[in-house]
């Protein structure tokens, strides 16, 4: 198994370079075709504007959303070019997580950014992408993964952090990680230590990334007060994690609200790429 169609979401959003160049670093180390989606926004009328929406309005901000799709295609393609990558471009006025969900099915590997988690002004978040990440992972059926707010970002995937639970969605990151491990210089397995007794053993699935060459330690973590999530990140940079491998877990937006999750967690403090899998 080898990643060979790369998919880069990209939009009306000044880290498409950024996201673009991360993908072409990818995609030279296993010989992937780079495939660039911009998803166009739709016009924003303001919520004081109420049902009067002026003509004007509207087509002034399709035709600036149609010169930033141009904009944004020529910068992917001379870039890629640049780069020497195989690459294709793609794109969508359906919102991010659908055109994504839909468009990704055909790729190995999809790269999104994580949303501004403090944006000064919140209607400066590119279009649908509030909830890009969590809501891609548990939709795609493939591995998203998040590239945190914060840059410059290097290539990822020497020293890789896998948060281990036993669980359907951990095995299934695991196994669509399985290029990006194989080529690490060190991969830590980490399960947080539950409250309770009786959690399934790190011994199975130790075995099975040795018989794949994944230079492997293991470590049983003792969370102490911190939630899992926070833990896991503590662990990362303790690491000198540059990337980690985590299920993605999805529960009703009420229940996150309220008792948060490890997904939002990790989503809404990363300091470093994260590849989800559900």
């Amino acid at each position: 198994m080898s990643y060979r169609d790369i998919m880069v979401h990209l939009t009306l959003d000044p880290r498409n370079a950024e996201r673009t160049r991360f993908a072409i670093g990818l995609a030279r180390r296993f010989n992937a075709r780079v495939s660039g989606l911009y998803t166009v926004p739709p016009p924003n009328v303001p919520y004081y504007m109420g049902e009067y929406i002026p003509t004007e309005l509207i087509q002034k901000q399709m035709d600036e959303a149609q010169k930033a799709s141009v904009a944004a295609r020529e910068a992917f393609l001379a870039t890629c070019s640049d780069a020497g990558i195989e690459h294709r471009w793609l794109a969508s006025d359906l919102a991010p997580v659908e055109a994504l969900r839909v468009m990704s099915r055909a790729s190995d590997l999809v790269i999104v950014g994580q949303p501004d988690p403090s944006p000064a002004d919140p209607a400066t978040i590119p279009y649908g992408t509030d909830v890009l990440p969590q809501e891609l992972a548990l939709q795609a059926g493939r591995p998203v993964m998040t590239l945190p707010h914060t840059g410059p970002m290097a290539e990822a995937g020497r020293r890789i952090l896998v948060a281990w639970n036993g669980k359907r969605e951990a095995a299934r990151a695991v196994h669509d990680a399985l290029p990006l491990l194989r080529g690490a210089e060190t991969v830590h397995l980490v399960t947080v230590a539950p409250e309770k007794k009786g959690r399934t053993p790190m011994a199975e699935i130790v075995e099975l990334l040795e018989r794949h060459g994944v230079k492997l330690e293991g470590a049983i973590v003792d969370g102490g007060a911190q939630k899992v999530g926070a833990a896991l990140l503590s662990e990362a940079k303790a690491r000198n994690a540059d990337l980690m491998v985590m299920g993605a877990f999805g529960h009703s937006r009420l229940r996150e609200m309220v008792f948060g999750g490890v997904t939002e967690t990790v989503l809404g403090s990363l300091d470093l790429p994260v590849l989800l899998s559900n």
